[in-house]
């Protein structure tokens, strides 16, 4: 066999290994065997996107993609597979990302920081009856444009892009002034007036 033959077996092999039994899939077969013949695919996709944890919830995600693809599916517009393929990828690529953007807006707390802001709103000294008082008092502190933007990002769930079209600043400013905000919120000299 010549080198060129070898190169082209292996071209052939590395295709068919996507699919199962070597079949061309058609938008004729159910769905059942759609999914069943792709989930070569599916796991090569999970691979190539380094997805190990939460498996198979991105397993479920791809099989929705799947579907999507089979109902969408236009045998005259090129190869059900190609289209699946695609569909697949674009899809777990837009679920890692809507990830990626809610791990960037939640905060992990620890035990040990929870314990230590559970004994600063604990403490006699500030002679607050209700922690949420206490938290009124530092956000009447702040300035009307600051407390705009900790209510759309907290309360509204606004992303930083909707925020600055409606304040009228820059993404990084809106970035910049809520670092500043919790940053001022977090300094101890920037307290609620004690109770005489």
């Amino acid at each position: 066999m010549s080198p060129r033959n070898i190169r082209l077996c292996i071209v052939d092999r590395k295709r068919h290994l996507t699919i199962r039994n070597n079949r061309k899939l058609t938008t004729t077969q159910s769905f059942e065997e759609v999914l069943e013949s792709v989930q070569p695919m599916i796991s090569s996709i999970l691979t190539s996107l380094r997805i190990y944890k939460d498996y198979d919830y991105y397993r479920q995600v791809a099989a929705i993609a799947v579907w999507k693809a089979w109902l969408k599916a236009d045998p005259t517009k090129g190869q059900l597979s190609g289209y699946i393929y695609s569909n697949i990828k674009g899809e777990l690529l837009n679920e890692l990302i809507k990830e990626k953007n809610y791990l960037e807006k939640i905060a992990t707390v620890d035990d040990e920081t929870l314990d230590y802001f559970c004994s600063e709103f604990e403490r006699e000294e500030y002679n607050y009856p209700q922690s949420s008082n206490f938290l009124e008092s530092l956000i009447c502190q702040l300035k009307q444009v600051e407390r705009s933007i900790l209510y759309l990002y907290y309360v509204e769930d606004l992303s930083d892009q909707d925020i600055a079209n409606i304040l009228g600043f820059s993404v990084a400013a809106i970035k910049k002034r809520r670092q500043r905000i919790i940053k001022k919120l977090r300094n101890k000299d920037f307290r609620a007036e004690k109770k005489q």
